[in-house]
């Protein structure tokens, strides 16, 4: 009888939360996409506070970038966008499985944050370790989240016959780009003070540094 109370219960909380994010998501995806410098203030405040009343108004950080590239996924499927077979074994279990599939693009949008944030650090001269890593990590997670959309769709776009859609998808993809980098930048400048420029320099660095490390994991499941 306890045990059958317990998983009510876990139940009850399960749902609860759930419906939560039906809340809580939109507003957290406007603030990162409208006024991500208020976003970056937010998460500073927030990680100083115990951690059961940390992001009671929003969405954490993580399990905000976790249900963006589930909702890029769902507008895939809507889009009916469907995945080339490869020759690959690892890519095969891979994207054989959906649950599989998710948890990959998480680790693969996942690097973007942690390479701002480590870039961060080691521009600062800071030592990169789990406590100092903490804060700019979870920022970052949340202006990932809007990117990931984005570039989730427009990988979805392409992936459909059609010269509209690829269309679409390559404005797409040029939008995201430009308000990733553009969103970087002024999070370096505001956090280092270096100067536009040089502070747009190290927005490029480190996206370039994100997709270097995708493009050699990606390389290495290819041939694997």
């Amino acid at each position: 009888r306890m045990d059958f109370l317990k998983i009510i219960r876990s139940i009850e909380e399960l749902l609860y939360e759930a419906m939560t994010w039906i809340l809580f998501y939109p507003r957290t995806l406007w603030r990162c996409l409208i006024h991500p410098d208020w976003i970056i203030a937010y998460t500073d405040k927030e990680l100083g506070e115990t951690p059961g009343e940390q992001f009671t108004d929003m969405i954490s950080p993580p399990l905000f970038l976790i249900i963006s590239i589930i909702i890029a996924h769902g507008i895939g499927l809507a889009l009916g966008a469907r995945l080339q077979a490869s020759d690959s074994e690892s890519l095969r279990a891979i994207t054989g499985n959906v649950e599989n599939l998710l948890a990959f693009r998480a680790l693969f949008f996942a690097i973007f944050p942690l390479a701002m944030a480590a870039g961060l650090l080691h521009t600062r001269g800071q030592p990169i370790d789990r406590d100092t890593l903490r804060s700019p990590f979870y920022l970052q997670c949340y202006l990932a989240a809007p990117f990931a959309i984005m570039v989730g769709t427009a990988a979805s776009f392409f992936a459909v016959p059609g010269v509209t859609h690829h269309r679409i998808g390559g404005a797409l993809l040029a939008v995201a780009l430009v308000w990733f980098v553009t969103v970087q930048t002024r999070w370096f400048f505001h956090q280092i003070k270096p100067g536009w420029w040089t502070a747009f320099g190290l927005a490029l660095r480190y996206l370039g540094l994100a997709l270097l490390l995708i493009v050699l994991i990606g390389t290495v499941l290819l041939v694997v």
